[in-house]
């Protein structure tokens, strides 16, 4: 048992199966806050948590990206017919 709430410290959600059949879900208290859809992937296990919260001001500080943009690439290809 230690083991399951050892991954559920770390942020991952841990099914419960009796005869192959989901019970009980295991998962941190905080992603009771997340919507149901994301809640319904990290069940399925179409999701995993983040191992840690995102600091904010540390991602805006990353360099922008050089070169063309996403979107001037897609225009570009578009009025090429491509």
């Amino acid at each position: 048992m230690s083991h399951y709430l050892e991954k559920v410290k770390a942020g991952q959600s841990v099914q419960i199966t009796d005869h192959r059949k989901v019970v009980a879900v295991l998962e941190p208290v905080e992603s009771a806050q997340w919507p149901e859809e994301i809640r319904r992937a990290l069940n399925l296990g179409q999701a995993k948590t983040p191992p840690a919260q995102l600091d904010v001001a540390a991602f805006e500080r990353l360099p922008k990206a050089q070169g063309t943009s996403l979107t001037a690439a897609i225009l570009e290809e578009r009025q090429q017919g491509r």
